[in-house]
């Protein structure tokens, strides 16, 4: 299931961008490098979460066979 909503790009700082998003005025923190190259301060931006159930089954097995690794 695919979660959508709008975000504004509040401002830059570094090489971190703040989103504002929702009612409530939430706020995100990402990497300035997942912005579009054209955004800038005040911009709305789409902004979509989906989770990935076969990707999280395999980074699982990663990790758990990392683990068993470690452990022996």
């Amino acid at each position: 299931m695919k979660q959508k909503f709008y975000a504004t790009l509040d401002r830059i700082e570094g090489s971190r961008a703040i989103l504002i998003a929702g009612d409530e005025g939430d706020t995100l923190e990402i990497s300035r490098k997942l912005l579009p190259d054209d955004c800038k301060e005040g911009d709305m931006l789409s902004v979509t979460l989906e989770k990935k159930d076969k990707k999280t089954r395999s980074e699982k097995e990663r990790v758990e066979k990392l683990i068993k690794k470690l452990s022996s």
